[in-house]
């Protein structure tokens, strides 16, 4: 079981992910990006460390800057 802490710390890497999508010259991309983001965020569950995973991925793809700790 995930603790409520694990949906902040989700909650924070969403956030960046969407902020960084800013960074992407394309308009439609960051559209879609930025859809699927708020809708994993209308979902107050913590995320499976898996997607955790890909998240990550996607932070350190757009910028290579360290993430809190992911879920144990």
């Amino acid at each position: 079981m995930t603790s409520p802490n694990d949906c902040s710390s989700d909650v924070a890497i969403l956030k960046e992910i969407r902020e960084l999508t800013g960074r992407i010259g394309d308009k439609r991309i960051q559209t879609i990006l930025r859809s699927v983001i708020d809708a994993v965020a209308l979902n107050p569950q913590p995320l499976p460390p898996r997607a955790h995973e890909l998240l990550q991925a996607v932070v350190n793809a757009l910028n290579p800057q360290p993430l809190p700790p992911g879920p144990s």
